[in-house]
């Protein structure tokens, strides 16, 4: 993000966990949260964050709402890889379990295979994407549509206030379509189920091909082996058979012929 002509350092992991509170805060605020508008919304979510930040950099109101947005992404495909993951449900599978699944889940699913490093922010967010597929069934009661208000911002801003409508109305056919999209509702997760367990057959093929190669070598190297027992125990019997063949030789022997010293040697074997 930009200040006049200086880029300013990327987000600390403390900040995102801020920024998640004070999202979660401002939005479920029971006073001002069906009549703030777009701009007051961003402005006290901002307003939070210099409050509570625990770090000295200065952040505009404007890359806060960016970077909200680079986070609900990527939270939002992991709860989905996670709910993936407990539509399973596996016995004796812990939390912790089910966090290693879907991280693997999310890099596999990611088209430049990054991993999700953002925990503390799902930690954070996980209850409300809970409650939220709950409200999909109902009419949400939280907040209401923000009323109209002429504004500068571009895109973005409109993407950033569609955070706070999703809570507000019933979900509609084009919401439903951004949903699906995004990487959520029930046809993408069937998708992710879908894909994740083309990607555990292909790993068993793997992991079997894989072993049956093993267990052919396993045979080979048995084989050379037993070769190899065969080779010296011919060997063997082969020195044996020269050594009786000398003993013969040696008994048959005319001792009166022998000088003295070979007699000597013969009576010592």
């Amino acid at each position: 993000y930009k200040g006049g002509s200086k880029r300013t350092k990327n987000f600390h992991w403390e900040e995102d966990e801020v920024i998640c509170s004070g999202w979660l805060y401002i939005s479920k605020d029971p006073i001002n949260g069906a009549n703030q508008t777009r701009s007051m919304f961003w402005s006290r979510v901002h307003a939070f964050f210099e409050k509570e930040k625990k770090t000295t950099a200065v952040r505009s109101e404007s890359s806060i709402m960016h970077r909200w947005l680079t986070i609900q992404a990527q939270v939002n495909k992991f709860c989905s890889c996670y709910a993936a993951i407990e539509r399973r449900n596996k016995s004796g599978t812990t939390i912790q379990d089910k966090i290693v699944e879907a991280s693997k889940m999310y890099m596999e699913l990611d088209k430049d295979k990054k991993s999700f490093t953002l925990i503390p922010c799902w930690n954070i967010l996980k209850e409300e994407d809970k409650s939220k597929q709950t409200r999909k069934k109902n009419k949400s009661t939280e907040v209401s549509r923000p009323r109209d208000e002429a504004t500068n911002n571009e895109a973005i801003t409109d993407a950033a206030a569609q955070q706070i409508e999703e809570r507000k109305r019933p979900q509609g056919i084009k919401k439903a379509k951004e949903g699906l999209r995004r990487g959520g509702g029930e046809a993408c997760m069937e998708a992710l189920d879908k894909m994740w367990a083309k990607k555990e057959a292909f790993d068993k093929e793997k992991e079997k091909a894989k072993e049956e190669r093993f267990m052919a070598s396993l045979e080979v190297d048995k084989a050379a082996l037993e070769l190899e027992k065969k080779r010296v125990s011919n060997e063997e019997k082969k020195a044996e058979a020269e050594l009786l063949k000398e003993e013969k030789e040696i008994m048959l022997v005319d001792k009166r012929s022998l000088d003295p010293l070979h007699l000597q040697y013969i009576e010592m074997m």
